[in-house]
């Protein structure tokens, strides 16, 4: 096909299939299904939590009686839903005069121009999540970059981070120990009170790379096979080219390379990885209702899409909107693992 290009002298140019370039739509965190979805229909999220006691019972001479037990204690924890919006609009202007995009023999169209809108909205709002989820993980602390909710998990259940550091530097580590060292702050920490089907660690490029490569793990990488073998090469399951990242099961631990990234920032810091149980109902995502009358105390969705058309019909409003919060309900069973 040919197009005319009047901008030029009025020359003939060849046109070749459109280039979309659209930034990689990364969800690692989403797709390792770690956290739970629970629609809640208030704005703050209120929960209790439970502390069982128990103690060994010591021998006494018959006809003594032993202590006097006492009941769980109990606390209650509450956390402020935080209100992301993001809005757009759509005028005349959007589709006067423009061909559709990818087709230069139609003019664009109002639903094409609504459908790229809420594409661009919907991303947004996913990689917000995804986001902020990993903030959760790694710092212990709730997504709000405005300050509008400040939450530290940490301080507000009154834990301390147990953190291992792994010496690839040095030839002889051990790393197989320093890799059951970290598992068992989390057996230590869970207790019986929390069940888990298996651990992962969402690894920086750096600390990933560290690990297969440092000598006591090269051979058993090199030779790691298995039905995810597709994706320790990084290459999509099913053996597509799309690129993902790299996985190494090794020690009862799933070790997942994280190279997600928004505007050039990491969600997982440079020489960094972090330690989760998986298969537990600890990591929580609430949704909230939209700020709208017609859904006041309605269980809330992931994302609200809304549109209000100009009665002068000169402008399409278009407001979106997410109202989550991430929580852990047990941040000790995180353990940070760094590398020298």
């Amino acid at each position: 096909m040919i197009v005319r290009d009047f901008g030029n002298g009025f020359s003939v140019a060849d046109w070749t299939d459109e280039i979309n370039v659209v930034p990689n739509s990364w969800g690692t965190i989403g797709q390792l299904n770690i956290f739970e979805d629970e629609p809640v229909a208030e704005n703050t999220v209120i929960f209790e939590e439970i502390l069982q006691s128990g103690a060994l019972i010591v021998d006494r001479v018959r006809g003594d009686r032993g202590g006097q037990g006492k009941d769980y204690s109990r606390k209650l924890h509450s956390f402020i839903v935080p209100h992301f919006p993001y809005d757009d609009y759509i005028t005349p202007q959007d589709l006067q005069g423009k061909r559709a995009y990818g087709d230069p023999s139609s003019a664009d169209t109002l639903d094409n121009v609504r459908m790229r809108k809420m594409e661009i909205a919907r991303r947004n709002h996913a990689w917000t999540l995804e986001a902020a989820r990993a903030q959760l993980l790694t710092a212990g602390t709730l997504y709000a970059p405005n300050g509008t909710v400040v939450q530290n998990f940490f301080t507000e259940f009154g834990k301390t981070q147990s953190t291992v550091n792994f010496q690839f530097s040095v030839s002889t580590t051990d790393v197989l120990g320093q890799i059951e060292t970290a598992i068992a702050y989390i057996q230590d920490n869970a207790g019986q009170s929390v069940s888990m089907t298996g651990v992962v660690a969402l690894c920086s490029p750096e600390w990933f790379s560290a690990l297969v490569g440092h000598a006591t793990i090269k051979t058993a990488y090199q030779y790691y096979s298995s039905t995810q073998e597709p994706l320790r090469a990084r290459l999509a399951a099913g053996g597509s080219a799309t690129v993902l990242h790299r996985e190494f099961y090794h020690s009862g631990v799933k070790f997942v390379e994280m190279r997600d990234a928004y505007n050039g920032v990491k969600l997982i810091p440079a020489n960094t990885a972090v330690m989760i149980p998986t298969g537990t109902d600890i990591f929580r995502s609430y949704y909230a209702p939209a700020n709208r009358f017609g859904l006041v105390n309605t269980l809330g969705m992931p994302t609200y899409f809304f549109e209000f058309p100009d009665p002068k019909g000169t402008r399409i409003e278009i407001e979106t909107e997410s109202n989550f919060v991430n929580a852990c309900l047990r941040p000790e069973l995180i353990i940070a693992l760094t590398k020298s």
